[in-house]
């Protein structure tokens, strides 16, 4: 079993293989926009576990086809009134913020189209903006295919069941303390101290989310990850049972 050290330690190399690869494919590519190529890649591998890059590709293929296609319809617009270019940026203004909690698809497509307009507003040609958009598609699927190359092929089975990427010492040790110190409220009929279970809760809502986050990574690897899934629902389980205990003892005091 691959201690936490060594598959942090295995992902280092993996990331910095694809960086290495993806900038070598920028420098003799000879590409138009092949800056692409390394700007995609560095994206993709932007969450440091493999299964969460895995989606993120994913995401990006389809948020940058998405993005491209429709800034073809903006551009159309664009050539016919370029009185509309204040309305078109005032609803993309208003759209950052809208997919800055949505699916990255939705960021990559907006950026996508942000920056095609940008060509757009000093080459308003159509023979310039398909190549434009030919240049960019070629260069993201590029990066992408890279990455996946890597996952997929070289490091598919590296970091299989990787169990101790779950801290259960220290999730073990949040839970029994925090049954010690309700046990002790209930025992002695302490007072309610609002700060401390404030606190209880967002330690056990903070602990869901990494272990949901990882979960999700597992899900999406192209490893077997089948005894890291099952340990993750257990300790899922174990926290979501410690939570409804801590709103029982809470009700319970709050009434005394």
């Amino acid at each position: 079993m691959q201690t936490r050290e060594q598959l942090i330690h295995k992902r280092i190399i993996h990331v910095v293989i694809i960086i290495a690869t993806s900038f070598f494919a920028y420098q003799y590519s000879n590409w138009g926009d092949a800056l692409w190529i390394p700007i995609s890649a560095l994206a993709i591998i932007g969450p440091f576990t493999p299964g969460m890059s895995t989606r993120k590709a994913q995401q990006r293929m389809i948020g940058s086809i998405a993005g491209l296609f429709l800034s073809i319809v903006i551009w159309l617009l664009l050539f016919n009134s370029s009185a509309m270019l204040a309305v078109v940026a005032t609803v993309l203004i208003y759209l950052v913020a809208f997919t800055v909690v949505q699916k990255y698809t939705y960021f990559v497509m907006l950026v996508s189209i942000m920056l095609c307009i940008n060509f757009d507003y000093v080459n308003l040609f159509i023979n310039n903006e398909m190549a434009y958009l030919t240049n960019r598609i070629i260069c993201v699927f590029t990066g992408v295919a890279i990455c996946q190359f890597y996952d997929f092929l070289i490091f598919r089975n590296s970091y299989d069941n990787a169990v101790s990427l779950i801290e259960g010492k220290r999730i073990n040790k949040l839970i029994i303390n925090i049954k010690f110190n309700l046990n002790n409220m209930q025992q002695y009929n302490k007072n309610l101290n609002k700060i401390i279970i404030e606190d209880y809760f967002q330690d056990i809502i903070q602990e869901l989310e990494l272990l949901t986050e990882l979960k999700e990574s597992c899900n999406y690897t192209y490893g077997n990850q089948k005894q890291t899934i099952t340990l993750l629902d257990s300790y899922i389980d174990k926290l979501k049972l410690i939570y409804a205990e801590i709103s029982e003892v809470a009700y319970s005091l709050s009434v005394k």
